[in-house]
């Protein structure tokens, strides 16, 4: 015999107060734990350059603007502190999504990032081919090499340079972002604008670079990957009452903390490529983008959907004309 008790156990509720004040508490939280990291990373290079002047030798403080970890940890340190402002001025209003962006969360869950996997196992390919050639070796044969680019007439450069990293942290950087800001554009739009925005993203990016320094050389998808951010930086705009809250917001603080990046590691990254890169995704969005709410953004025409693919087969030979220049199969 089972023992069945015919009392009713009450689910647990929360008020809406409780549930903003435990979310405030969760964003404190994460943002404690950021500000303890990024200040050890910090104190870590300043003690490391501060032992030189116990040592009797002269610190070089501008090493550590060229360290991409302290560099980092000032990122977090200050993400961690911007956190706590958050927490504090967060409203109810701000964690509750619309009818409409509830629906289109649900329509999302049917798509599958395959195009974004795709991009990111070219480059993998690449940076593996980019070990056996050597870093150095690699950049010069087909590296954004802008004299060549001029000179040589070697216009292919703009595209295999972006499909080269400077080193690991470059490629799972730029590899992290592009999983990142790829999925979401299949996510909320079509694959074939992912497509159409990453390449011309990168030739934009290239160009910008190209015109504002035509005496430097350049590697890496950061160009193309900017241009997915200002494309989904419009998309926010656009769309804000079908996307969660804080979406627009989000794509802000990336854009602001990419540019302060940019700002203090000016010797190593290429900011107008960046610049091109985004200016010429936020454009393709303008373009794009229907401002009828009505209007499904994943829904494109033939002509679009054939762009897309042409894009794609793009990328693919710059990545295998790569392959085949490291390799040195061809000259």
């Amino acid at each position: 015999m089972q023992y069945v008790n015919d009392e009713e156990t009450p689910e647990q509720q929360i008020t809406p107060e409780e549930f903003l004040a435990e979310q405030k508490s969760r964003i404190r939280t994460r943002s404690f734990w950021a500000i303890g990291m990024g200040a050890f990373v910090v104190a870590a290079h300043l003690v490391w350059l501060a032992l030189f002047s116990f040592a009797g030798l002269q610190p070089d403080f501008s090493v550590l603007f060229r360290s991409i970890l302290f560099i980092l940890g000032l990122f977090i340190l200050g993400g961690g502190i911007w956190g706590l402002r958050h927490a504090k001025n967060l409203k109810l209003e701000d964690l509750i999504a619309s009818p409409e962006a509830i629906e289109f969360a649900r329509q999302s869950e049917l798509a599958v990032p395959y195009f974004t996997y795709v991009l990111v196992g070219l480059i993998v390919a690449v940076a593996l081919c980019q070990t056996v050639a050597g870093l150095d070796e690699s950049v010069d044969l087909a590296g954004f090499v802008k004299p060549d680019f001029l000179r040589k007439g070697e216009y292919w450069r703009i595209l295999t340079g972006a499909t080269l990293h400077g080193g690991i942290l470059h490629i799972f950087f730029n590899g992290q972002a592009l999983l990142g800001f790829g999925a979401l554009i299949e996510y909320l739009s079509n694959r074939a604008n992912l497509l159409i925005v990453f390449v011309l993203a990168i030739i934009g990016g290239g160009l910008c670079s190209l015109i504002f320094m035509p005496d430097g050389t350049a590697v890496g998808a950061s160009g193309g990957i900017m241009g997915l951010i200002g494309y989904l930086a419009v998309y926010g705009y656009r769309r804000k009452r079908q996307l969660p809250p804080d979406f627009l917001k989000s794509m802000l603080i990336n854009i602001g903390f990419i540019a302060a990046f940019g700002l203090i590691a000016y010797q190593i990254i290429d900011n107008f490529a960046h610049l091109g890169g985004f200016l010429t995704g936020a454009i393709y969005g303008f373009v794009q983008i229907p401002r009828d709410l009505r209007k499904n953004p994943r829904e494109v025409g033939a002509a679009v959907e054939l762009l897309g693919y042409a894009a794609l087969i793009i990328f693919t030979f710059s990545c295998i004309f790569s392959i085949l220049l490291l390799l040195r199969v061809v000259e």
